[in-house]
Order: C-alpha cells, then structure tokens, then sequence
C-alpha cells in the first residue's frame, strides 16, 4: 500500500464519499474503496477506472503530485527497472542536479568512461588550450607527437615560424639524444631546419619535436588544434581529465552541460534506487500523471488515504 495525502474534497465531491464512510475503509487503497462502493449501489464509484485512473489530469489533482513528498512517496515503491525508464522523463537540467548525489570521484570515473570527443566537451567548457596544456605533465604532451593523424606540413609550417635560437636548441638536443654529439655554435637558419626534419624517418620526426622546449611545444599544439579541434583526441583520457580533477564537484557538473542526455540518463541510472527516487522526483507532474496513466496501472491501485 502506497499512502499518499490524497485531495478528500476531490472524492466527497465528485463520488460522494464523506470522511466518515472513508475511515471506515480503514487500511484499504482508493480502487478498493471505489470497489466497495460500486457494490454498495454508489453509480459514480463504478467509473472511477475509466473516469479518473485513465485521465492524467484526474489522477494529477485527486492524488495532489504537485506535491513532491507524494510523487516521492510514489517512486520510492517502484523498482529499479521502473525507475531507470523514468529518469528519460527529466530535463537535462534536472539530470545534471541528479549527479551531485554522486561523489567527484565517481563522477570524474563516469566522465572518464565517455568518449574522448565528449571528454573534451566538458574539459574546454571549463579550460581554454593554454590552461589544459599547462596543466598536464611534459609526457602527455610528448605523447600526443606520436599520432599519426598530425599533418607533417602543417607542423613544418609553424616551424617556420619559431625563432632561430628556439630551433637550434631543439637540434641540439637531439643530436645529443640520439647520435651523442653536442653541436656548438650551431646556427642553422629556420629554412635548414625545416628541410633537415622533412628528411627525417617518421619516428626520428617525432622524437624531434619532443626535444622542442615545453613553450614551443604548446605552441605548436595550439596551432594545430586551432584548425583541427578533433585532434584533442589524440590525447589520452588521463590527459583530458587532469585538469578536471581540479575543479570542485559542482563545477564540474555544471560543465557537463554539453552532453546529449542520452549519456546523462546513463549516469544518472547508476544510482541506488534510493537516490535514483529522490531524482526522478523532480519529474514534472504533469508528465508523471501522464506516465503512470499509461504504464503504471498497477501502482496507481496500490494508493491508499494517508490520513483522513
């Protein structure tokens, strides 16, 4: 039995049943009543399926779920498979305060299992590219050279762009790394440069790039993402949620923003049921009455008088 503070006006008025007939009823739900009633030769009582239990906006005012204690009341008897097909009814607005009832740690494992392009739709919601490649270690970074989806014209376009001395530093250092000669007074001009690492082998071109200082390294990653965004992907999923997990759990819900709410209902389902009620109970009422008319006839019988 689901007790809920039902509108008794609603019953005394439209089917003629007073506070006296009604406690003694006693612990009966409101289809018994009707039941009873239509026994006892009450005409109205007969209709009560088809007139109230099959109209939303009847079941919306007689068992009052505008109020939220009752629409609680209600899905706090629902199971978990009842719950999760509801939880598609709240707007994202409402999925996205659901998630705070999950801790940040649980969040950040449940953004971490998303795709990185959806990743990459909360991170630069919170973080511009510069703030993100700052925040993440140098191997990160290097890593993200190892790709094959970079256009090596494109990065030997910005190339031609850095300072002299910032290139000649990088060829020092890889001269060094890899063939253990130290180059002095090394003055090749950006032209030399840019022609030395076209000739270079794929994996040798990388390791170039990783011996650029930090600085042109960024630069260069901004260039490329400023004209291919999807190239965020090529970092790793520990990359994109670093930065994250400096934000405090409210901010990184409200960032959430941007995800379809197919992925926000998958989240929000992984809540205990107990919690999952609490959720879905900020369903609009309107809607509710709507859904439960249609597909939960079964519960709507189950509804007593909570007190008379």
């Amino acid at each position: 039995m689901i007790r809920l503070d039902i509108d008794l006006s609603y019953l005394t008025k439209n089917f003629e049943i007073g506070t006296q007939r009604l406690n003694q009823y006693g612990a009966k739900s409101i289809d018994e009543i009707m039941e009873a009633e239509a026994a006892q030769g009450n005409t109205r009582a007969e209709d009560f399926q088809k007139d109230v239990l099959n109209d939303p906006k009847q079941i919306l005012k007689l068992f009052k779920l505008s109020n939220a204690q009752n629409r609680y009341a209600i899905l706090s008897n629902m199971n978990s498979s009842d719950l999760e097909y509801l939880v598609q009814f709240l707007e994202p607005g409402e999925l996205q305060m659901a998630l705070m009832f999950f801790t940040k740690e649980k969040i950040l494992n449940l953004i971490y299992d998303l795709p990185k392009n959806k990743i990459c739709s909360i991170l630069f919601q919170a973080f511009s590219t510069e703030q993100f490649l700052k925040m993440i270690p140098e191997k990160e970074i290097d890593k993200f050279f190892e790709s094959d989806k970079l256009d090596k014209n494109k990065i030997l376009d910005y190339v031609k762009t850095i300072p002299p001395d910032k290139l000649n530093k990088m060829v020092e250092k890889y001269m060094f790394q890899e063939e253990g000669k130290i180059q002095e007074n090394n003055n090749w001009s950006n032209e030399h440069v840019v022609k030395w690492l076209d000739q270079l082998k794929p994996d040798q071109f990388v390791k170039a790039l990783q011996c650029f200082e930090r600085e042109e390294k960024m630069g260069l990653i901004t260039d490329l993402t400023k004209k291919d965004k999807s190239l965020f992907t090529e970092f790793s999923k520990n990359a994109l949620t670093i930065p994250l997990r400096q934000l405090d759990k409210p901010d990184i819900v409200k960032n959430m923003n941007k995800l379809e709410p197919s992925d926000l209902i998958k989240m929000v389902n992984e809540l205990p049921d107990e919690l999952l009620a609490v959720a879905v109970t900020q369903i609009d009422p309107q809607v509710f009455a709507e859904v439960l008319c249609k597909n939960f006839q079964d519960i709507l019988s189950e509804i007593g008088i909570g007190n008379i």
